[in-house]
Formats: C-alpha cells, sequence, structure tokens
C-alpha cells in the first residue's frame, strides 16, 4: 500500500512539474508575443539560394516585390507588418521554389529564398518561351543568364502558366528525359535539343552529327540509352557520325539506323525468350 502511495505522489510530482513548465512557456511567449508587437523593424536582410549568379532574380528584384505587397517595412511597428501575407505571396513568385519570413530578435525582417532549378526550355505550339524545373513547375523565360538545358519545341500544346505544372502526357515525357539526360554527362553533353513530332514522339538532335535520335516516349529511357552506347560504340565505329540520318531507339529490342539515302537496316536486335522457343 505505501508503494502504491508512493507511485502515485511521484507521478503527481511530475505532472505538477509539468504543469509548471507549460505556465512558464506560455507566459514567456505572451511576453515575447506582445514585446515582439511593438518592436520597430530595424532593416530587411535577404539570403538568396543561389547567391552567386543568379538564374531568375536578384535581390533587389525581390526586395522590390517586397515593397510592392507591404511597403517598405523598415521603421514600421511589427504589429502592423503582416509576416504570414508576405510569406505566401513571395512564395507565389514563379521563379522561386521557397520562400521564408521571420522577425528576428534584433528587430531584422529575415527574407530566405530559393530559386527553382531549370532542366528544359519549352517553346509552345503558341509561340511562348518558358522553363520548367525538376518538379515540372513553368517559370517564364525571364532569366539573367543564359542556361544551359535542353531546348523542347514542336508539338507542345501547354500554355505558359508561371508557377503552375506542366500537366499533360507531353510533358510527362519532357520532364522525365530532360531529367534523365541531365543527370548523364555523357548525354548531357552530346545532346542540346528535342522535338516533339505530331506522335507524340521525342526526337533528339545531337550536337555532334547531322542525324537525330527518336526515343518515342520516355519509357524505359535507362535501356534505350544504353542501345544507343551500344550502337555509337559498334555501329559508329570507323563510319564517322554523318553516315546515318536516323537511329531509332523507341524500341528496347532494337536498334533501327537509316543511312543517309539507303533503306533502314537493324543494327542491334535482341530477341525475348518467348521468341526462341
Amino acid at each position: 500500500m505505501k508503494k502504491f502511495q508512493l507511485a502515485i505522489s511521484k507521478q503527481q510530482w511530475m505532472i505538477g512539474i509539468l504543469v509548471s513548465l507549460i505556465v512558464v512557456v506560455a507566459t514567456m511567449w505572451v511576453s515575447f508575443s506582445g514585446k515582439s508587437a511593438n518592436r520597430v523593424i530595424q532593416g530587411i536582410e535577404i539570403s538568396l539560394v543561389p547567391n552567386k549568379n543568379p538564374l531568375f532574380i536578384t535581390k533587389k528584384i525581390l526586395y522590390d516585390s517586397i515593397v510592392s505587397i507591404v511597403g517598405i517595412p523598415t521603421g514600421i511597428n511589427a504589429s502592423a507588418l503582416n509576416i504570414t501575407l508576405l510569406e505566401s505571396k513571395l512564395k507565389q513568385i514563379p521563379t522561386l521554389r521557397k520562400a521564408e519570413v521571420y522577425l528576428r530578435l534584433d528587430g531584422i525582417l529575415k527574407i530566405q529564398a530559393m530559386e527553382r532549378s531549370p532542366i528544359a526550355l519549352i517553346k509552345n505550339l503558341q509561340g511562348e518561351e518558358f522553363y520548367i524545373d525538376t518538379q515540372g513547375v513553368m517559370v517564364p523565360n525571364k532569366n539573367l543568364r543564359f542556361c544551359d538545358v535542353l531546348i523542347v519545341n514542336g508539338k507542345i500544346p501547354n500554355k505558359m502558366n508561371g508557377g503552375s505544372i506542366m500537366g499533360g502526357e507531353i510533358a510527362k515525357n519532357i520532364l522525365a528525359l530532360a531529367t534523365f539526360i541531365a543527370a548523364d554527362s555523357l548525354w548531357n553533353a552530346q545532346f542540346q535539343q528535342c522535338y516533339v513530332d505530331n506522335y507524340n514522339a521525342m526526337i533528339l538532335i545531337p550536337r555532334i552529327g547531322k542525324h537525330s535520335i527518336v526515343v518515342g516516349n520516355s519509357s524505359e529511357l535507362g535501356k534505350k540509352f544504353e542501345n544507343l552506347r551500344l550502337f555509337y560504340a559498334q555501329g559508329l565505329k570507323g563510319m564517322g557520325w554523318n553516315r546515318y540520318k536516323t537511329i531509332d531507339i523507341s524500341n528496347i529490342t532494337q536498334v533501327l539506323g537509316i543511312r543517309l539515302g539507303q533503306q533502314s537496316i537493324h543494327i542491334i536486335e535482341k530477341k525475348s525468350k518467348k521468341s526462341n522457343t
């Protein structure tokens, strides 16, 4: 019975300490909130990633955006600034992937922002040009410097809507292909342009050579490009880059090469186990 009473006493003691801590923290928070609301904003500090050589936006452009949303924040009372609204509006800027706003204890309004990372430059049927980032979000083509990414044109119906995701099967294929190429140093150095034809097939134009590469859709990209690598190593060995006008890798069981002025020939063909039985 004594052990049971002792256990109850310890439990009550722990609960009492916990309640006391909650009261202290709540009191400090109320006090801090009151003081924060009465503080005057002493200045503004902007951190932008990447810090050097930004692609789409500068600290000056970001500051001007802040002023257009809430006015000049320096010198005003913190309670007069809607930080939630400011952060929400900054997140709507198409060129920004992230934005965070908070007020430091020293009265400095801190802005932390991160640019989007472009993966491809799109030229649609309407003649608009825009980038898509690694998440497929459309970014207006108002970059400050050249972005060396895959250029994609042709039958692309998507209209530019900055900040929204480029949707549809064609967009899905483009994003997958651009991501795959950007991740491989060999293919990234080899390809700069992609064309989407009337059948929604993606066709790559290499930097070297006069031939084109028919990729088709974005399925099995690893296998398709491994076949292409073998073709480059075997089919073009000693023949030169200009022997073929088209190399079709859309079918993972074969690579179809079409020579200049000649009929189609199969360069690599892979038979499945079922076809051998």
